[in-house]
């Protein structure tokens, strides 16, 4: 899979630099992404995408002088800690930082974040930069952080065999999501059908799904409109699980949950072996876990979670990262450090296609339709979707308010109830003012 990042890379972004500056130098300055791990070149390049990838971006280096890396300064839980001292050093160890979603809005509401909005040499609404970090990172007219890499979560695979032998069409998913009808209700009709003692022992030895509840529920949530935090007009955060179109969600997913159509994994690393040793016909998993998925014996297609009663739309989870600036460098520094960024980040003028990132991923899914039909839907403004509860803090835990339900067996009702005074506290602590409440 190594091989693959610099392309998953530069192809997910469809942009080239070929309408920037040509006469910009940067004086020989060395920019640094502070990373979780080294990304260099390869000494051997697999692909002829990649051999033009590093040929170009070394043209880039050549023609504005600078030199750009990717250096492994820390991981995902001390970025925040190393970027917080240096700056407030005035030493940062980076010119940008990368951001794990949990501390995205603590970068910003540290008050050490550039305000990007402000440069000239990087244009925000640029469709290189994802809409999704850019919701995420802004506040009133500043925009504190971008990224580029999309990454779809929580989507669907379903065993094709495990289908036919139900008698279903192995390709059913697909076609209902094609034509609208992917539904809660088609969903549990086909995860009763799925579901079957084999053997008339009385045991279920098929199961539809295996079950991660907390991924479960949190996509039965975005599925039908909700979400378990959201953000006002007002950039503020507030407690979203008691709006209606969550708390059918929530409904919905205890409900089907009492209906033995899932197995509960015994660890929870295991959902991913459990569906590719067939256990059950269905799981959710991340796009990143094709590497392990895309290798095992039966065939299998992917799409997006059906969608509730309240959607219009399916939709995909999404988690994005962020590169934030320090904002102890001068005007011109940051000017810079942006340009370079955004000409690292771009795609060789050869290869700037809205659609070169099939190229990638047509190895990592084992048919086109889950890149032409399911990931390409993924991709349509909208369908990505952010819940803040990822990016607000530890107290605001989604996972044991699901455990609640799913494990202690409290209703939907009652587990609100149960964490409404802890979530409330974290999140006013987060906006800085007591009280903010759902609008009307």
């Amino acid at each position: 899979m190594k091989k693959h990042l610099f392309i998953l890379l530069a192809l997910s972004l469809g942009f080239s630099s070929n309408a920037f500056a040509a006469d910009r130098d940067l004086g020989g300055k060395t920019i640094t992404i502070a990373n979780y791990n080294n990304i260099v070149e390869p000494d051997e390049k697999f692909t002829t995408y990649e051999e033009v990838l590093w040929e170009y971006r070394h043209e880039l280096m050549d023609t504005h002088n600078f030199t750009f890396e990717q250096k492994g300064l820390g991981t995902w839980d001390t970025m925040l800690e190393l970027f917080a001292t240096s700056s407030l050093s005035g030493n940062p160890a980076a010119e940008i930082f990368r951001m794990d979603p949990r501390f995205t809005i603590a970068a910003m509401n540290s008050g050490l974040c550039y305000d990007l909005a402000t440069l000239d040499s990087i244009d925000i609404e640029n469709p290189m930069w994802l809409d999704t970090t850019e919701e995420m990172m802004t506040r009133d007219d500043s925009v504190y952080g971008v990224f580029t890499t999309f990454a779809p979560r929580r989507l669907l695979f379903f065993n094709k065999r495990l289908f036919e032998e139900a008698g279903l069409d192995p390709n059913l998913p697909y076609d209902l999501q094609a034509s609208g009808e992917w539904t809660w209700e088609a969903f549990e009709e086909i995860s009763q059908k799925l579901t079957r003692d084999i053997d008339n022992d009385g045991l279920t030895d098929v199961h539809a799904m295996v079950f991660d509840h907390a991924k479960f529920f949190s996509m039965a949530v975005l599925s039908n409109g909700g979400s378990f935090v959201e953000k006002n007009e007002d950039d503020m955060f507030y407690n979203n699980l008691s709006s209606p179109e969550t708390m059918e969600a929530l409904e919905w997913a205890a409900a089907y949950a009492q209906k033995n159509y899932e197995i509960f994994p015994t660890n929870w690393k295991g959902q991913t072996a459990m569906f590719i040793n067939a256990q059950a016909a269905m799981v959710i998993a991340d796009d990143w876990e094709t590497a392990t998925i895309k290798n095992m014996d039966d065939d299998y297609g992917v799409v997006l979670f059906p969608k509730g009663p309240n959607a219009t739309e399916h939709v995909v989870f999404t988690q994005d990262s962020a590169w934030v600036i320090p904002n102890t460098y001068s005007k011109a520094e940051a000017e810079d450090i942006a340009f370079a960024l955004k000409m690292w980040m771009a795609l060789p003028p050869e290869y700037d296609d809205p659609d070169a990132w099939r190229l990638a991923s047509y190895a990592n899914y084992r048919d086109d339709r889950a890149v032409d039909e399911t990931l390409a839907l993924a991709r349509e403004p909208g369908v990505a979707k952010v819940d803040y509860s990822t990016v607000i803090g530890a107290a605001v835990n989604t996972n044991l308010f699901i455990n609640k339900i799913y494990i202690n067996g409290l209703t939907p009702v009652e587990s609100v109830e149960a964490i409404n005074a802890v979530w409330q506290a974290e999140l006013d602590k987060v906006n800085g003012v007591p009280g903010i409440v759902a609008p009307k």
